[in-house]
């Protein structure tokens, strides 16, 4: 399984249509058969900045999401509007 947390920070002045954006990823992903769970989420103290935690059921299913219409519509119609994006990939030390 293929686990992450992705970090996206609008420009200033940005946040709302980005937020709008990524609304607009967020069905779509949902519903890719490799997907296991797809949340975005806000900062509530930083407005500004977004989180996206993934998890995909294996490395073909994260990378068929990259490559899909939906994802490349979301880095094009967001790609002005970003200021710094960051994935972290994690390991799950909890079993």
């Amino acid at each position: 399984m293929i686990q992450l947390i992705a970090r996206i920070e609008a420009h200033p002045g940005q946040a709302e249509q980005l937020a709008h954006v990524i609304e607009g990823v967020i069905l779509p992903s949902r519903a890719e058969s490799g997907c296991l769970t797809y949340q975005a989420h806000r900062a509530e103290n930083d407005t500004h900045v977004f989180y996206f935690y993934e998890q995909w059921r294996d490395q073909k299913a994260f990378d068929d999401h990259v490559a899909s219409v939906h994802y490349q519509t979301y880095r094009t119609d967001s790609a002005n509007l970003v200021a710094d994006r960051s994935l972290t990939f994690l390991q799950d030390v909890s079993r």
